[in-house]
């Protein structure tokens, strides 16, 4: 009997380890996701600005006060931009009009592509002058260095979808 109950104790203890060794596996190797406009992050800002010529757009820079803050011009399907560190893409973003069955659409397929990681969630509406805004923001830990924010916002009635995948600390300024 003792013999049985230790060989079960090696079995649940083996199994047990396997079970970790094949969580940690699969939380260190995300599925590939498709990133807005088919950017790339930690590309150079050259190799981005090659990227949107190849597809017939253009990275114009949002302004002097915001020198990260890239926004692609052209026929992207949805209003994309990048913020460019130094000389690297750290984050991705995308605006497009949607509604809530294509946001849950986004948030599970994510939650596959990352391992059925649990999302934080945050609800917030407010008043901005006469407009109602409200959100509905669903952000994902930090997966092989990719943290990803979903939003469903609705700013006076008016539906829309932004997704931004980003990576790395604050941006230095030099």
């Amino acid at each position: 009997m003792k013999r049985t109950s230790n060989y079960l104790f090696l079995f649940t203890l083996t199994m047990s380890f396997a079970a970790d060794l094949t969580a940690s596996y699969a939380e260190a190797k995300p599925e590939p996701v498709e990133l807005p406009g088919g950017f790339e992050l930690e590309s150079s800002l050259d190799e981005a600005q090659q990227h949107a010529s190849s597809r017939g757009w253009q990275l114009v820079r949002l302004s002097p006060e915001l020198p990260g803050q890239w926004e692609v011009a052209g026929d992207t399907g949805a209003e994309v931009g990048l913020f460019v560190c130094g000389d690297t893409v750290t984050s991705v973003h995308q605006y497009k009009p949607g509604d809530l069955d294509e946001f849950a659409r986004i948030v599970t397929e994510l939650r596959i592509a990352r391992r059925q990681m649990e999302p934080a969630i945050q609800v917030v509406t407010f008043m901005a002058g006469a407009a109602q805004i409200s959100n509905v923001d669903v952000k994902f830990a930090e997966l092989g260095g990719i943290k990803v924010k979903v939003q469903l916002s609705s700013t006076g009635g008016r539906l829309g979808i932004s997704t931004n995948y980003s990576m790395g600390g604050e941006c230095q300024k030099p």
